[in-house]
């Protein structure tokens, strides 16, 4: 499994926990309204995984996963 947490660049308290291997969004949402960050970071634990050793990348509306990720424009 290979995961990496976007961050929409236009709303950079919306984010996703993507995986790459099967283009899938497993987490998706915005710190107010979901508490995303500790969603995350609860998913990543119980997977036995740091979130330090996940890549975080900003993403904005020409990023190849966008449409996926049904992020705010």
């Amino acid at each position: 499994m290979k995961l990496v947490i976007y961050v929409n660049e236009n709303f950079e308290e919306e984010k996703a926990l993507f995986d790459l291997e099967k283009k899938e969004v497993l987490l998706q949402g915005d710190y107010y309204h979901d508490k995303i960050d500790a969603k995350i970071e609860g998913y990543l634990l119980a997977l036995d995984i740091d979130s330090d050793d996940i890549a975080h990348e900003e993403v904005d509306s020409s990023h190849e996963h966008f449409k996926l990720l049904d992020f705010y424009e």
